[in-house]
């Protein structure tokens, strides 16, 4: 081999080397016994129809039957949707769809977007956007950075833990969990619901295996959902989001396959979505 030859391959093996670690370090994990199917009757409700709803990434009940949507990126739209995947309404709100993953609502039906996928770890722009569904306004945005993250990205593959896919809304506050890639946890920070610039800390470090990939609360505020892919954890809150314990059930089901939206509908029920637009009921039995 010529040398020049040589030093091409040798240059490619070091270049690839942080992909190649990062890839068989990014790696599914199914040692965990998850029980939850004695709790929990899953069927398949429906699918959504609407052809440019093409990668469902977060789902946000309303009313009745109704829940909101988006796509988890180029599209900058927000859509109204059945629980059965009818198409019922839509907004476009005027901002590029960078890379939204997760929506979630306060008591007064504002809608919170989360700007803020993250798969290289390598973005400054997270945001949330305040969006008005009544007035069809933006109301504001929220920017924040996480205060650990010194490297964009983290050269190590093992500290790629700044990735957010999924958030919930409780007493004036926005409570974000980490899609680690490391799939050992999820961190939870938080931040007010309100525009501003902000540099959030961590929490907690919340104990599951896999990747979190959505998250809802409860309607009372007593049991927090997070979903990874093919499992959802369900914790249970006595001092709401200030102290999470560990999950007392964990509910595992194959078909759910590239699931990133779930849903509290009322208290015993649950919708879940994938990004092959698939809908899903839960409920507790």
């Amino acid at each position: 081999m010529k040398k020049s030859n040589l030093l091409i391959l040798l240059a490619i093996i070091f270049l690839s080397l942080p992909v190649l670690t990062m890839v068989l370090w990014h790696r599914q994990i199914y040692s965990e016994d998850c029980t939850g199917a004695d709790s929990f009757r899953i069927e398949k409700y429906g699918k959504i129809e609407a052809p440019q709803i093409e990668e469902s990434s977060g789902l946000s009940f309303l009313d009745h039957d109704k829940f909101y949507t988006h796509n988890d990126d180029t599209d900058s739209s927000l859509y109204l949707i059945s629980a059965k995947g009818k198409m019922l309404k839509k907004w476009t709100l005027p901002y590029k769809n960078r890379d939204w993953e997760e929506l979630c609502s306060d008591e007064n039906g504002v809608i919170f977007i989360g700007d803020f996928g993250n798969n290289f770890n390598n973005s400054k722009a997270l945001k949330i956007y305040i969006f008005d569904p009544k007035s069809n306004k933006v109301m504001g945005i929220i920017r924040f950075r996480y205060e650990e993250q010194t490297e964009y990205p983290p050269y190590n593959p093992g500290k790629m833990n700044f990735d957010c896919e999924a958030m919930v809304y409780q007493k004036d506050s926005l409570y974000l969990f980490t899609k680690n890639k490391n799939e050992r946890g999820t961190y939870l920070y938080a931040l007010p619901a309100k525009s501003g610039n902000f540099v959030v800390r961590r929490k907690q470090t919340i104990n599951l295996l896999g990747m979190v990939t959505a998250a809802s609360l409860r309607p009372d505020g007593k049991e927090l959902a997070l979903m990874t892919y093919g499992k959802i954890y369900f914790f249970s809150l006595t001092n709401g989001m200030n102290k999470i314990s560990d999950s007392e059930n964990c509910l595992a089901w194959w078909q759910f396959r590239q699931s990133e939206s779930i849903s509290y509908w009322g208290y015993d029920r649950l919708l879940a979505g994938n990004e092959q637009r698939e809908l899903f009921l839960i409920t507790r039995k």
